[in-house]
C-alpha cells in the first residue's frame, strides 16, 4: 500500500508503495509487522483493511476476473486471503466475488488484439495492487482499448460515462493522444503507461521510462567515472532521434562533450558501415600504416621490436570518444552491435558501452564478450524481489516491467481514492508531490510537465552476470524540473504505432 511520512516526522522521505502484509514481514493472523518505518499518514489515505478481509472481484458475464464485463469491476477488499493462496493463481476465495461501490478508476489496456499480451500484463499488475492495498472505497474498471487509438478514445468515453474519477493507461502514445481531449473535457487526470514525452502534459502524466531520464542517469555516472567524450550509435527512427537529443542535452548539462552522432537502419543485420564511421576506423587504419612505414624507414632493433608489437593491431589509437551510448530495443541488434564494435576496435574499457533500461530485460548479456564492462540504468527498489515472488504465487509466471508499472500506478490510485469519508485526491498538487513515491519499480515522481522522474540504479555486465554497482537513490535531492527534455517528439513513445514489448515497451 502507499505510505507517506508526515512532513514533521521526516521531511524529504518519499511516499512508499509496498505490499503491506505481503512485502513486509507478516505477523500471525495476517497482520503486517512494523518494518522500522515511522508512523505514516497521507491526505486521503484509507486505513488498512481488517486482517483477513477477502479480495473481492466483481465479475461480469461469468468471465474471468479483470475481463471487461457488464459494468462490474475489480473492487478492493484486502490482501490477506490471496496472500495465503486461493483456489488458483491470482484468484481470490470463491465466496469473495461481489460488486462493491467505490470511487471508480478506469484502467485502459489492450485486452484484445495484437497487444493483448502486454494488456494482460498491465491488468495482472493492476489486479494485484487492488488485492494488496485493500481499500474498500476503491473500484477498478477494466476497459479494452483493442490496441488502437480509436479503441482508446471509445474506452475513455465509456470510463467517463461510468463516472471514472481517474484514468490509468492507455499504453501507446497515439492512444494517449486520443484519450487526452476526453479527459480534458471531463476534467480528470490520466496516468498513462507511455514513455513518449510528446503526449505528456495537461491532464496526462506518464509512468513509462522516458529515455531522457535514463540517459541523464547513465551520463552522470559516466562523468563521475571520468569519461567526458560521448558518442551515440542509434537507430534511424524517432526513438533514436530522441535518444540522441537527450544525450546531447545531458552531456551539456554535465559539462561533457558529444563528439559523434551516427544512425543505422534498425531493420538491418549488418552495422559495419555506421560503426566504421563513428569510430573513425579508416583514419585509425591509416595511422597504423603510417606508423609502420615510419618504423621501417627508421630501422634498428628498437624499430623492429615496435613493428613486432604492431603486428597484432588493425588500427592505431582509440576512437575519438570514451563512452558510447547504444539505445537498443532489440537484444539481437545489441548482440550484433557488440560483436561488430569489437571487430572494429571499439573496445572496453577504453570505450565504455552504455545502455538504457531496456537492457535489463535482455537475456544472456554476460555471454557476449563485447558487452563485458558495459553499464546501464535500471529501476530497482527494496520491494522488487518480494513483489516478484508474490506475483508468481498469484499468477504462476514472472511479472514484466509493464506489470510492475501497472501495480505501482494502480496502488497509488487506490490509496489516493480516500476511504469513503475523505474524498479522492487526484489533483495535480498530490500527483506532483516533490517527495515522490517508491514502488516495485523504485523511486519516482511526476513533474509538472507530466513526466515520471525516476531514481535509477546502475548495473554492470560482468562475466558472472549483471551486477549492481550503484544503488538507486533513496530520495530526490532536488526539486522536480518545471519542464523536461523528453517533451520533444516521440520521447520514448510508440509514435509509429508499433507494438510495445510486454517487458518494456520501447515506444509506448
Amino acid at each position: 500500500m502507499i505510505r507517506a511520512l508526515s512532513a514533521s516526522a521526516c521531511r524529504g522521505t518519499a511516499v512508499v508503495i509496498c505490499l503491506c502484509a505481503i512485502l513486509t514481514a507478516c505477523a500471525p493472523g495476517g497482520q503486517s509487522a512494523r518494518d522500522g518505518r515511522p508512523g505514516l499518514a497521507l491526505r486521503g489515505t484509507p486505513p488498512a483493511s481488517p486482517a483477513g478481509a477477502g479480495a473481492a472481484v466483481g465479475q461480469g458475464g461469468g468471465g474471468p476476473e479483470g475481463t471487461p464485463g457488464d459494468g462490474q469491476a475489480l473492487s478492493l477488499l484486502g490482501a490477506a486471503s490471496p496472500a495465503r493462496g486461493g483456489s488458483a493463481p491470482g484468484m481470490p476465495p470463491p465466496d469473495a466475488a461481489r460488486a462493491v461501490e467505490g470511487v471508480p478508476v478506469a484502467i485502459l489496456a489492450p485486452l484484445s488484439g495484437r497487444l493483448s499480451g502486454p494488456g494482460q500484463a498491465l491488468l495482472e499488475g493492476a489486479q494485484m495492487a487492488v488485492f494488496d492495498v485493500g481499500n474498500r472505497a476503491f473500484r477498478l474498471l477494466p476497459l479494452d482499448t483493442g490496441g488502437s487509438a480509436f479503441g482508446a478514445e471509445r474506452a475513455a468515453r465509456e470510463a467517463v460515462r461510468r463516472g471514472a474519477r481517474l484514468i490509468v493507461g492507455p499504453l501507446l502514445a497515439d492512444s494517449v493522444a486520443a484519450v487526452r481531449p476526453v479527459a480534458e473535457a471531463a476534467r480528470i487526470k490520466v496516468l498513462a503507461f507511455s514513455n513518449s514525452g510528446r503526449v505528456a502534459g495537461g491532464p496526462v502524466y506518464l509512468a513509462g521510462f522516458t529515455p531522457g531520464e535514463q540517459i541523464a542517469a547513465i551520463v552522470a555516472h559516466a562523468m563521475a567515472e571520468g569519461r567526458h567524450r560521448f558518442a551515440v550509435l542509434a537507430p534511424s527512427d524517432e526513438y533514436g532521434t530522441v535518444a540522441a537529443d537527450a544525450l546531447r542535452e545531458a552531456v551539456v548539462d554535465h559539462g561533457g562533450k558529444l563528439v559523434r552522432v551516427v544512425f543505422y537502419d534498425p531493420s538491418g543485420l549488418d552495422f559495419a558501415a555506421p560503426i566504421r564511421r563513428i569510430s573513425g576506423y579508416a583514419g585509425r587504419v591509416r595511422a597504423l600504416k603510417q606508423r609502420r612505414a615510419a618504423l621501417k624507414a627508421r630501422g634498428g632493433q628498437a624499430a623492429k621490436r615496435a613493428l613486432k608489437r604492431l603486428e597484432v593491431l588493425d588500427t592505431l589509437g582509440d576512437p575519438p570518444f570514451d563512452a558510447l551510448l547504444l539505445p537498443v530495443l532489440n537484444p539481437q541488434t545489441l548482440r550484433i552491435l557488440s560483436a561488430q564494435l569489437a571487430f572494429y576496435d571499439v573496445d572496453q574499457p577504453a570505450v565504455r558501452l552504455l545502455g538504457l533500461q531496456s537492457w535489463d530485460d535482455f537475456p544472456g548479456l554476460a555471454t557476449e564478450p563485447g558487452l563485458i564492462g558495459s553499464r546501464f540504468p535500471a529501476a530497482r527498489s527494496d520491494y522488487r524481489a518480494r513483489f516478484e515472488a508474490r506475483f508468481v504465487r498469484l499468477f504462476g509466471h514472472d511479472p514484466s516491467v509493464l506489470s510492475a508499472l501497472a501495480y505501482d500506478v494502480t496502488a497509488l490510485a487506490a490509496v489516493l481514492a480516500g476511504n469513503g469519508v475523505r474524498p479522492p485526491r487526484y489533483d495535480a498538487a498530490v500527483l506532483t508531490d516533490p517527495q515522490g513515491f517508491v514502488g516495485a519499480e523504485g523511486l519516482f515522481r511526476f513533474t509538472e510537465a507530466g513526466i515520471a522522474q525516476r531514481g535509477f540504479a546502475i548495473m554492470e555486465v560482468r562475466q558472472a552476470g549483471v551486477a549492481m554497482i550503484q544503488q538507486a537513490p533513496a530520495r530526490f535531492e532536488r526539486p522536480p524540473p518545471v519542464s523536461n527534455a523528453d517533451l520533444s517528439p516521440g520521447a520514448g513513445g510508440d509514435a509509429a504505432g508499433t507494438p510495445a514489448r510486454p517487458e518494456a515497451g520501447p515506444l509506448s
